[in-house]
């Protein structure tokens, strides 16, 4: 099993609503210079970086280990990389129903800075607008 094979399988069984993504989607993902992957305790945080911001793109967190503190370890070492690589901040998108997430970013000091009406598409039909965070580092 490669890496984004492995990534693939732990993201399609986080339990999320939203269509997981692919292998391949992985793949072109780790290939990718700029990109931040930050892996531990079946976790993982998976970003990029363009001049001084960072995104993140997923963080997912097995269903058996959430509240835990994995999901807060996996994304303060994202933001360490993110910095250490230049970053300035960090934007990241979550569902507005996904308020366990939402807790997390807030106790982390993001804000919401805007949003995306009809922005994840579920695999029940049903779309849900995004909330748009932003961290500053300084």
């Amino acid at each position: 099993m490669t890496q984004a094979d492995h990534l693939a399988a732990l993201h399609a069984s986080s339990g999320l609503p939203m269509r997981s993504w692919t292998a391949e989607e992985y793949k072109a993902l780790i290939k990718d210079e700029k990109t931040i992957l930050i892996e531990a305790s079946g976790g993982f945080a998976i970003g990029s970086t363009l001049f001084d911001e960072a995104e993140l793109l997923m963080l997912v967190v097995p269903i058996s280990q959430r509240r835990q503190g994995l999901g807060t370890r996996l994304l303060q070492l994202f933001e360490q990389s993110a910095q250490t690589r230049g970053a300035s901040c960090v934007f990241l998108e979550v569902g507005e129903s996904n308020t366990a997430a939402y807790a997390l970013y807030q106790a982390l000091e993001y804000t919401k800075v805007g949003q995306r009406a009809n922005y994840y598409r579920h695999t029940n039909g049903q779309t849900e607008t995004a909330l748009i965070l932003k961290k500053n580092f300084y």
